[in-house]
């Protein structure tokens, strides 16, 4: 007899909710571990990575903010060149 299309329940049962939350359980238990075996040298090495990628977010907020600063102070300064800040009077002929 052929292999039917679909899951067959019979044979092979799907997961329940108790079997994928004990699943989850066992890895939460691995990662535990994990953490507790981590050498002294890749903590350091974790640490100072934490550390680069807050001073490199930090730089490019700062950056940001000095683009920013710049570009909004030229717009203003151009504006103001131009004569676009104060609109020229309308006439109004009757």
């Amino acid at each position: 007899m052929e292999q039917p299309p679909f899951h067959n329940p019979n044979s092979q049962p799907l997961p329940d909710a108790n079997d994928v939350e004990a699943e989850f359980a066992n890895q939460r238990e691995q990662r535990h571990d994990y953490d507790a075996r981590r050498s002294a040298a890749s903590q350091a090495r974790l640490a100072s990575d934490k550390r680069l990628m807050r001073n490199f977010i930090v730089g490019l907020l700062l950056f940001g903010l000095v683009v920013g600063g710049l570009l909004s102070i030229g717009v203003v300064w151009s504006l103001n060149r131009l004569d676009l800040v104060n609109p020229q009077p309308t006439f109004n002929r009757e």
